[in-house]
């Protein structure tokens, strides 16, 4: 959809394993990300070029507007949520 290395990845998760309220926690780390301008690592990780992901990680600083956070569990729990920062700009509703 993106293309390769159109967006940048991260699995923060993988510091943490799994955990029961694991989304609660991939939330705040993508808000906090928004509200920071740092997108996190993914530690322990050794991104495989072939497959095209542009995995973070270092901590990557930059505009972050939007993030979608994926999350998966026991029983084929699965789910996407999408955040988005404030609306900035000149009242048109854009976001820069």
């Amino acid at each position: 959809m993106f293309g390769r290395s159109g967006v940048p990845v991260t699995a923060p998760k993988a510091l943490t394993g799994r955990l029961y309220a694991g989304a609660a926690l991939d939330v705040a780390t993508a808000l906090l990300s928004i509200r920071d301008g740092v997108v996190p690592p993914t530690p322990g990780i050794v991104p495989a070029p072939e497959h095209g992901i542009d995995l973070v990680t270092e901590p990557r600083h930059g505009d972050v507007r939007t993030a979608l956070i994926v999350a998966r569990g026991h029983g084929g729990f699965n789910s996407a949520l999408v955040v988005r920062g404030p609306r900035t700009g000149n009242g048109t509703g854009g976001s820069r």
